[in-house]
């Protein structure tokens, strides 16, 4: 996010006299606006200079969309009074019981680094917290605040809980056209976390389902790599040795010499394609590595 010092703030939305929450055409509107009333070649009265810039500047910023998202988010820290919409500081604003404000201080309070403070009135909440937030914050801020959220328990090592939430933001994001700037990264998150989830001590079927909506999410080799070698280890925990090789092949196909692979191998042995007479294996499973059942 840029760095907007608190001494250099400038309210772009007032310069442009548009609303925190207008389209994009109305701020494109207003900026043709203020540059016929600003420029000195279309206005009968000396101009300001800085004034000009003011409005240049205002129509970079919120006519990007990336940097306007950056910038939302200072814009609701030195405005958040006006945008609770009760004249009051974020302190007394967290005790408040209207559904709207409730909400929105736990996104502040994440955004002001007091991720502590906004635990707590997520838990107050309870399983509902994702409900809540959903129903009383827009959908950029309820997905601002579930990337949020979700990274404050992938910090305190929480997977089961930042799942939860990053699970609610993909859902929200997959429906809309254009995108947060913390999509990407949330997409990556949840495949990490949902390959990172199918340890040895979880239950085959519920590990083959993390396995699964990682795969929905779309998968890089590497990755692609890992999930046939869980899918493997799964299988044959399961008893399935057919659908156990079917996995192993296609890890063997995408990268031989992967780590972890030579275990199933040994287990899955008979079931490798016989020598031809020569001693070659009729099929190449492993490139270079067939002679590891001779």
């Amino acid at each position: 996010m840029p760095d907007y010092p608190v001494e250099s703030f400038v309210d772009h939305y007032a310069v442009l006299g548009v609303e925190f929450d207008c389209e994009r055409t109305a701020v494109r509107k207003a900026f043709r606006e203020c540059l016929l009333e600003a420029h000195p070649d279309k206005s009968a009265e000396p101009v300001d200079g800085g004034h000009l810039a003011r409005v240049m500047r205002a129509w970079e910023i919120l006519g990007d969309v990336d940097l306007r998202d950056a910038y939302d988010r200072i814009w609701r820290l030195h405005n958040r009074d006006a945008w609770l919409d009760d004249g009051s500081h974020l302190p007394h604003v967290t005790e408040s019981e209207r559904p709207q404000n409730r909400a929105r201080s736990i996104l502040f309070l994440l955004l002001e680094n007091r991720g502590a403070e906004a635990l707590e009135r997520l838990r107050a909440l309870g399983e509902a917290a994702p409900v809540f937030l959903k129903k009383y914050l827009d959908s950029d801020e309820f997905i601002d605040s579930s990337f949020l959220i979700a990274e404050l328990f992938e910090h305190r090592k929480s997977w089961f809980e930042a799942l939860v939430w990053l699970d609610h933001l993909v859902r929200a994001e997959s429906s809309r056209r254009r995108h947060r700037p913390c999509y990407p990264e949330a997409l990556d998150r949840t495949r990490r976390l949902l390959i990172r989830r199918t340890s040895n001590e979880l239950e085959p079927r519920v590990a083959l389902e993390y396995l699964r909506r990682a795969e929905a999410l779309g998968l890089e080799r590497a990755q692609r790599v890992e999930v046939a070698r869980h899918r493997c280890r799964c299988y044959l925990e399961m008893g399935m040795r057919v659908e156990a090789f079917k996995h192993l092949e296609i890890a063997l196909e995408l990268q031989p010499q992967a780590k972890g692979l030579a275990r199933f191998r040994r287990e899955l042995r008979d079931m490798f394609p016989p020598k031809t007479p020569d001693g070659s294996p009729q099929r190449d499973l492993g490139a270079g590595r067939a002679g590891d059942f001779s």
